[in-house]
Formats: C-alpha cells, sequence, structure tokens
C-alpha cells in the first residue's frame, strides 16, 4: 500500500513537469484514492460528453451489467451526474462533475484519511 502511495505522488509530480492536463492529474490523484482504472476511464470519458450506458458500452468494450456497477460506484461517491432523457423511451443519460467539484470531493476524501490518522495518533500513540 505505501509502494502504490510513493508510486501515485510520483505520478502527480511527473505529470505535473510534464504539464499535464488537470483530467490527468486528477486521474493519478483518484488513482491514490484506490480508484479503479475503469471508474477513471468512464468519469474522463463522461467528462467529456453526456452518454447512455449503451454509448458508454460501445466505447469501453465492457458487459453493460459492468458498467452500471461502476455508474453505481461513481454515482454514490458523487463523481456523476445522472439525468432523466425523453426519447422513444426514457433513459438515464450521465455526465460528470466537473474536475473543480471533483477536487472538492477528492480534497474532502483527503482530509478525512488525515482526520482519522491523527486520530488514531492520538489515541493509540499520545502524540500531537
Amino acid at each position: 500500500m505505501e509502494m502504490a502511495k510513493r508510486s501515485a505522488i510520483a505520478d502527480i509530480e511527473k505529470s505535473l513537469e510534464e504539464g499535464k492536463k488537470p483530467i490527468e492529474l486528477l486521474s493519478a490523484i483518484l488513482s491514490f484514492l484506490n480508484f479503479k482504472p475503469i471508474e477513471i476511464k468512464i468519469y474522463d470519458l463522461l467528462l467529456n460528453s453526456s452518454l447512455t450506458i449503451k454509448q458508454i458500452e460501445d466505447r469501453i468494450n465492457l458487459s453493460e451489467r459492468t458498467i452500471r456497477k461502476y455508474i453505481r460506484g461513481l454515482d454514490q461517491k458523487g463523481f456523476i451526474i445522472k439525468r432523466v432523457e425523453q426519447g422513444k423511451r426514457l433513459k438515464y443519460v450521465y455526465t460528470a462533475v466537473p474536475i473543480r467539484e471533483a477536487w472538492k470531493k477528492v480534497k474532502g476524501k483527503m482530509q478525512g484519511i488525515l482526520d482519522e490518522v491523527t486520530k488514531v495518533l492520538e489515541i493509540k500513540a499520545g502524540l500531537f
């Protein structure tokens, strides 16, 4: 786990040095927070356009069931927006929240981790 976090931080630093786009930086940070690569790929895809499950399926070659699982997870984490669209029949269309909003969620998650670690250090180790 420690090695993975060091690797993610190195990826972020490398991205900054190379002048990468915000999504590339966010992807490195999301992987640090244990997002699966496919979740990051779906988020990135939805950042560029609003898509249905079927449209996502056509672009990333995964089963509808698998995509639904990852969409549900991203929705629960607050990284996508789901809306109903009228066509021949009603359908859900998914869009990623803007990078700025996603970053706020990431910062909140990281702060939560830091708060938990601090609490453990205070209680268990008598530090701080």
